[in-house]
C-alpha cells in the first residue's frame, strides 16, 4: 500500500475561479499518519480545495492522486461534512424554509434512523439486492450504536431530517460520514453553529480519531482556534488564494517565502477542551430565563402562554415574552432547545404561530395580516434561509430579493432599489461580487450577502439567527461593528440575535432570553 494518502500538484498559474487564481504552484504530499488543517479567511479557497479532493470540483490543470481510492473515485474515498453538503441534502429533498416546522410536510424527508441505516450509508438503491453476512450486519449495527451514542443522537433517531436543528444536523452528518469508513474525513467549518458542549464533543471525537491510523483527517476552518488536538500539518491560504505556509505544525511554522501574508498568529496550537458530561436529554421541553431591564417602547413582539409541540414532544410551553421597540435581545441556549423555532413564531414561518397568542407589531397572527405584511417590516438571516436561496441568482439579485422577501428577485427593480442594494453590498466590501452567482460565493461571502439583503430595506425589526456563522475574524468584526453602528444610529431598531459565540455578540445587546433543558 502506498505511504501517501494523496498527492496534489497545481501549476504556477493556479486554478481560475471567481476572478482569482487559487493554489498557485501547490505541491502537496499527504502521507499516512498525518492529519491536516486548511486555514484561511473567507474566499481563500478552503471549500474549493475540499470539493476538489472529494471529486466534486473538476479542474483539468490539477494533478490529483488518491492511492487506494475505490475504482479511482475520490467520492468513495473522501467523506465530507460541510454546510454546503447539508444545504445540498435539503435541496435534493425539495426542502424549503418553512418545511422544518410543518409536521405534515416534514415526513417527505427520511427519519434520522433511516438515513443512518446501512443501505442509506452505502447508497444502495431501493431496487438493488445486496447479499450481506450476518456477521457484517452485526458489525455495522455495533458501529452504528457506538457512533450514535458518541454523537448524542439516540433521542433524535425518530425525527425527520428537515426537523433537526442546524447543530443536530451537523452531528448527524459526521455520524454518517464515520459510518461510511472513508480513507479521508474532510470537515469544512465543522464547528460552525454548534453550542459550546457540541463543539467540545466534536473536538474530542476528532482528537480520538486523530490518534488512530484511519481515517486521515482534514479540517478546513477560518478559525484556527477551533482546530482539534491531533492535527499534525497545516496548509494556510491567503485572502488572494496564494499559499502562505505549508508543513508540519510546530510552535512556530515556517512561512512559504514570498507567497502571501498570513491572517493568523505565528503559532498554531491545535487542541480543544474535552466535553462535559451531557447535562440533560434533548427530548425534554425547554425553560426560558429572561434577563435585562425592559425598555419603555411600544411592544413589537408579544407572546402569551406560547407552546410548541409535535405529538408527545414538547419544545417549550407557556412562554410569556415581550419585545419592545428599540430593545436588543440575545437568544442563547444549546442546540435543539428551540431558539430558531421561537424566531419562526415571530417571522410567521411556523404554522403553530396561528394557534398561539402571538402579536407582531400589535397585530395577532390569524386576524387578517398575511405573512408578507409582516415580513415587509422584518430583516432576516438564518442558516435555513442560506440553504434555500437561489444559487444561480447573482449577489446583487440576492440582495434585491430582500425587498420582496422571497428567495428570487421578481420583476425589474427600479434605480433606487438597485442603488440601495449596491450600497448594502459595499457596506461589507462585496461590491466587486455583485455579478457573481450566489452559489459561486464562499460560504462566508454568501452569509455577508444575506446580511446585506436583511438590512437593504432598513427594517424596524432585525432577526439575525447565527448571522456570523462561518465568517472569519475580520468579517465577523466588520459585521458586529456594523450592527453596533446601526443600533447607535437608529435607536428605534429592534434586534433579535442568536449566536453560540461570545465574540460575535454586539455590545448593543441589553436583554437576554436563555433556553435551558429541564
Amino acid at each position: 500500500m502506498s505511504s501517501n494518502v494523496l498527492r496534489l500538484r497545481i501549476p504556477d498559474a493556479g486554478l481560475a475561479l471567481g476572478g482569482k487564481r487559487l493554489f498557485r504552484g501547490l505541491d502537496w504530499t499527504w502521507r499516512r499518519g498525518e492529519h491536516w488543517a486548511v486555514v484561511g479567511p473567507n474566499g481563500s479557497g478552503k471549500s474549493v480545495l475540499v470539493r476538489l479532493l472529494a471529486g466534486e470540483f473538476f479542474a483539468p490543470e490539477a494533478d490529483l492522486s488518491l492511492p487506494g481510492a475505490p475504482d479511482g473515485d475520490p467520492g468513495r474515498a473522501v467523506a465530507v461534512v460541510s454546510l454546503e453538503r447539508q444545504a445540498r441534502l435539503l435541496r435534493a429533498m425539495d426542502a424549503y424554509v418553512q418545511m422544518r416546522w410543518s409536521a405534515s410536510e416534514e415526513e417527505a424527508t427520511p427519519t434520522l434512523e433511516a438515513w443512518l441505516s446501512r443501505d442509506a450509508v452505502e447508497e444502495v438503491a431501493p431496487f438493488e439486492r445486496v447479499e450481506r453476512s450476518a456477521a457484517s450486519e452485526a458489525a455495522f449495527a455495533r458501529r452504528r450504536a457506538a457512533v450514535v451514542a458518541r454523537m448524542r443522537l439516540g433521542a433524535l433517531l425518530g425525527r425527520h431530517l428537515v426537523a433537526l436543528s442546524n447543530g443536530e444536523m451537523r452531528r448527524a452528518q459526521l455520524a454518517r460520514a464515520l459510518l461510511s469508513a472513508p480513507r479521508i474525513l474532510a470537515l469544512d467549518a465543522p464547528f460552525t453553529g454548534l453550542d459550546a458542549e457540541s463543539r467540545a464533543i466534536l473536538a474530542d471525537t476528532l482528537g480520538e480519531l486523530a490518534a488512530r491510523p484511519a481515517p486521515a483527517l482534514l479540517v478546513a476552518t477560518a478559525r484556527p482556534a477551533d482546530l482539534p488536538r491531533g492535527i499534525t500539518h497545516v496548509l494556510e491560504l491567503g485572502a488572494d488564494g496564494r499559499i502562505v505556509r505549508i508543513g508540519k505544525v510546530e510552535r512556530k511554522v515556517e512561512r512559504v517565502k514570498g507567497k502571501g501574508k498570513s491572517c493568523f498568529p505565528e503559532t498554531l496550537k491545535p487542541g480543544n477542551p474535552k466535553p462535559r458530561k451531557p447535562e440533560a436529554p434533548e427530548t425534554r421541553p425547554t425553560l426560558w430565563k429572561i434577563s435585562g431591564a425592559p425598555g419603555t417602547g411600544r411592544p413589537i413582539v408579544r407572546m402569551r402562554g406560547a407552546t410548541v409541540s409535535y405529538g408527545d414532544h414538547v419544545v417549550f410551553e407557556n412562554l410569556d415574552w415581550t419585545v419592545r421597540r428599540g430593545e436588543r435581545w440575545l437568544l442563547s441556549g444549546p442546540n435543539g432547545s428551540g431558539k430558531t423555532t421561537l424566531l419562526a413564531l415571530v417571522i410567521g414561518d411556523h404554522p403553530q404561530a396561528y394557534a398561539n397568542d402571538v402579536r407582531i407589531f400589535g397585530r395577532r397572527r390569524g386576524t387578517g395580516d398575511s405573512i408578507w405584511d409582516v415580513k415587509r417590516r422584518i430583516g432576516w438571516v438564518s442558516p435555513e434561509l442560506h440553504a434555500c436561496m437561489d444559487r444561480g441568482a447573482t449577489a446583487l439579485e440576492t440582495v434585491l430579493s430582500g425587498f420582496t422577501d422571497t428567495p428570487l428577485c421578481h420583476g425589474t427593480p427600479g434605480v433606487a432599489r438597485r442603488r440601495a442594494a449596491l450600497a448594502a453590498l459595499a457596506r461589507f466590501g462585496l461590491e466587486g461580487a455583485a455579478a457573481t452567482p450566489f452559489g459561486a460565493l464562499s460560504a462566508g461571502q454568501g452569509r455577508l450577502v444575506l446580511l446585506a439583503r436583511a438590512v437593504v430595506k432598513d427594517p424596524p425589526l432585525l432577526v439575525l439567527d447565527e448571522p456570523c456563522q462561518n465568517l472569519d475574524a475580520a468579517n465577523r468584526r466588520r459585521f458586529v461593528s456594523f450592527v453596533e453602528r446601526l443600533c447607535a444610529e437608529r435607536p428605534e431598531t429592534t434586534l433579535l440575535y442568536v449566536t453560540h459565540r461570545a465574540d460575535s455578540v454586539p455590545r448593543c445587546i441589553g436583554r437576554r432570553i436563555t433556553a435551558h433543558f429541564r
